[in-house]
């Protein structure tokens, strides 16, 4: 039994490790609005994705009654 743990926590270990990140970028500053693709990912997705979801819940609300 105790060498199937040590196999688990070996097998588990190389997992975790591997699983690491070698580089991760540092802090890249303030979003700057000034550029088409940043307006679309930060402001219009954002509205759409909450536009779709009060859509989805009306939808939902009068199926059920």
């Amino acid at each position: 039994m105790k060498k199937c743990i040590r196999l688990f926590i070996l097998l588990i270990s190389g997992f975790v490790f591997a699983q690491k990140p070698s580089e991760i970028p540092g802090d890249t500053g303030k979003v700057e609005l000034t550029e088409t693709s940043d307006i679309i990912i930060y402001i219009l997705i954002p509205i759409i994705i909450i536009i779709l979801y009060f859509v989805w819940k009306k939808r939902k609300k009068n199926g059920s009654e």
